[in-house]
């Protein structure tokens, strides 16, 4: 009589499946913060990039048009297509940045 030898098939113990689960959940909690901080980083680096460029316009706008500074950023935005800048619509920036939103 041959006695046959029975292979256990095992899974994973729910001991395995927590510890894996708390390594994901502390690498995840290392790695969000850090992702945020690097966001807001890069959207403060923006901002000051924005008024940069601003500060640059408004000085090439007083020294072109000789009434001061631009009273909006509107003033500082393209003009309509066909029109040559004026004091009203210098052209000196982009319409996402006359609007306000970047």
């Amino acid at each position: 009589m041959k006695i046959r030898a029975r292979r256990k098939v095992r899974g994973f113990s729910l001991i395995e499946l927590l510890i894996v689960i708390a390594i994901i959940l502390i690498i995840s909690g290392i790695a969000i913060p850090r992702l945020l901080r690097s966001r807001m980083v890069a959207n403060e680096a923006s901002a000051v990039a924005s008024l940069r460029t601003l500060c640059t316009v408004q000085v090439n706008y007083e020294s072109t048009y000789k009434v001061g500074y631009a009273p909006s950023l509107a003033s500082l935005g393209p003009q309509a297509p066909g029109t040559a800048p004026s004091a009203t619509n210098a052209g000196l920036i982009d319409v996402i940045l006359a609007g306000g939103l970047k």
